[in-house]
């Protein structure tokens, strides 16, 4: 077999590999409510705490991935225009998976977060407290400051009561009722304090209230209720709370308390709860408790709470909702896994991209287009088959982006860099350059933009039933866009595949396959269309690509 036909044949899949992109078209952006406010660049990634700062201020806890793919907290001073309305106030501490932020009354900060222990900010110095200082627990969700300026702190290990100077922890304040093993009782997600003085803590496990001398474990119908995440008191003093009831049933969903009788208000659960100015309850999470996938910011009209069926009306939804708060001018600010989002009763502000659309750099050093190209013949030795000279190689990406509106891939580009083509040998011995197929000199890019994308998968996204945030597959799609190459611009369509590494933590990966005619192309040296005038060396026309993009979330 002709060797030089064969790396012939090499260059000629490598040039079909080049389906990078120069152009830098994007589908327009979709009409809707969604508007951007482009100077103000906060947390691109989950938001699961928004909370009140002195002075009208928010404090979000939601990483951006310019500082940190673990976790950052911002603070945003409505009062400020431009691209420093969002400050971080964590970005000398280091990475950490923050998770909740207080300002106590004193005007210090305390950050909680999932993997070392809580931090304290008095303006001057940064204190840090873990188990070695007698915090239960290094692993902390939640901070709270009760009517005495004690600090609260719920933890993987139970309960920290910080009083400025010592930490005092209560662990398995009740037996479990219903998960016996693990104690998941000690795993607390919130902490609250009703206007009695009473603390209402939720947690993995049961829910409770201390009284300040016991802990009372909250049932109804003789069941306890499991895997509490919020708890608030309205204006007329009730209960509210979100998690499962008769865990056998799968009873789970909203319910009020009036001191006496706990009464289910809706199947919906909630993540997070709060009540407005206008006496409205506000809800993040998902509208089945026994179906994580579809989610929802809710609203309950104030006028209809106590009615059999209340009068809710979904103000967005989506596959993850988490923080909630109503800011100082009535708005009504909620987090989910991509940012963080305003609602002043008309309009959505996302606070990261216009149109809710993200943009995701491609890393180019962990991103691969590999070529494989074959001869048109078979080669023997006797009866015995010994390959088609199929080669392979691969080529650069110089730049590149996705471009990603609710999980789902909208647009795109990237760009191929001519003179990187590459030939691969599984021997060692030497083996003559590749002729000079492609005139690098006058085309030195070629370029592939993405001009369609269709699911295979209705949209489905498989988010995890805890409502946690893993590696998921997104479901196949196919993608359709113009390749450039030499100066010549055809449409392609091939099979891929979408992932999230992490949930939406800034890094998405796209595997994908095409098969193109390299003569669609203008390369057709030894081609199957040439068959009787190119001898023993024909080299198939068609190429086979595999593509690898890895793209990380940018900032704008």
């Amino acid at each position: 077999m002709n060797c030089s036909r064969v790396y012939a044949l090499l260059i000629l899949s490598v040039f079909l590999t080049s389906c990078g992109q120069n152009q830098t078209n994007v589908p327009k952006e979709p009409k809707g409510k969604i508007e951007s406010e482009i100077n103000d660049i906060g947390p691109n990634i989950t938001v699961r705490t928004i909370k009140k700062g002195r002075d009208g201020t928010l404090l979000i806890a939601g990483p951006n991935n310019s500082s940190s793919s673990f976790g950052d907290v911002f603070r945003y001073d409505p009062t400020r225009a431009g691209e420093k309305s969002f400050t971080n106030l964590t970005s000398k501490i280091g990475s950490h998976r923050f998770w909740d932020v207080l300002e106590d009354r004193r005007g210090h900060f305390w950050f909680t977060t999932t993997d070392s222990g809580v931090y304290y900010d008095n303006g001057k110095s940064i204190q840090h407290f873990t188990t070695a200082e007698g915090l239960a627990n290094n692993q902390v969700l939640s901070v709270y400051e009760d009517k005495a300026g004690i600090i609260w702190l719920g933890t993987g290990g139970g309960i920290s009561r910080y009083d400025g100077k010592s930490f005092r922890n209560f662990t398995s304040p009740n037996a479990p009722l219903f998960y016996k093993e693990p104690d998941w009782n000690n795993d607390i997600h919130t902490i609250f304090e009703d206007k009695t003085g009473k603390l209402w803590v939720g947690t993995r496990g049961d829910a409770f209230v201390y009284d300040g001398k016991k802990f009372t474990t909250l049932t109804h119908k003789g069941e306890p209720f499991l895997d509490v995440w919020s708890i608030i008191e309205d204006r007329k003093g009730t209960i509210w709370l979100s998690g499962y009831n008769g865990f056998r049933g799968s009873s789970g969903g909203l319910y009020r308390y009036d001191g006496s009788t706990f009464t289910k208000v809706s199947e919906r659960g909630a993540y997070a709860i709060m009540q407005d100015k206008k006496g409205d309850i506000w809800t993040t999470g998902p509208v089945n408790p026994a179906n994580w996938t579809v989610q929802a910011v809710s609203r309950y009209d104030a006028n209809s709470l106590y009615n059999e069926k209340p009068i809710v009306s979904e103000i967005s939804s989506g596959k993850a909702f988490y923080g909630l708060l109503e800011a100082t001018d009535g708005s009504i600010w909620f987090g989910d896994a991509t940012g963080v989002y305003r609602y002043d009763g008309k309009t959505i502000t996302d606070f990261y991209n216009k149109a809710g659309q993200k943009k995701y750099s491609i890393d180019t050093k962990q991103s691969v287009v590999v070529w494989k190209g074959s001869m048109v013949l078979g080669g023997w030795e006797g009866s015995t088959f010994r390959g088609d000279g199929f080669l392979t190689g691969d080529v650069d990406l110089v730049k590149g982006e996705l471009l990603i509106e609710n999980r789902q891939l909208v647009g795109g580009a990237a760009e191929v860099d001519m003179a990187t083509i590459e030939q691969k040998f599984d021997d060692q011995l030497p083996h003559n350059k590749l002729p000079p197929f492609f005139d690098v000199k006058k085309f030195p890019v070629s370029t592939f933009t993405i001009t369609k994308v269709e699911t295979g998968n209705d949209k489905n996204t498989n988010v995890p039933t805890d409502g946690s945030v893993r590696v998921t597959r997104e479901g196949n799609i196919k993608v359709t866009g113009n390749l450039t190459i030499e100066g010549i611009t055809k449409a392609v369509t091939f099979p891929a595949q979408l992932y999230f590494k992490d949930g939406m933590d800034g890094t998405v990966e796209l595997n994908g396959a095409l098969v193109v005619d390299r003569t669609d192309w203008g390369i057709d040296s030894g081609s199957e269309k040439n068959f009787f005038k190119s001898g023993d060396g024909t080299i198939s026309d068609d190429v086979k690509l595999f593509i690898k993009i890895v793209a990380k979330k940018m900032n704008r």
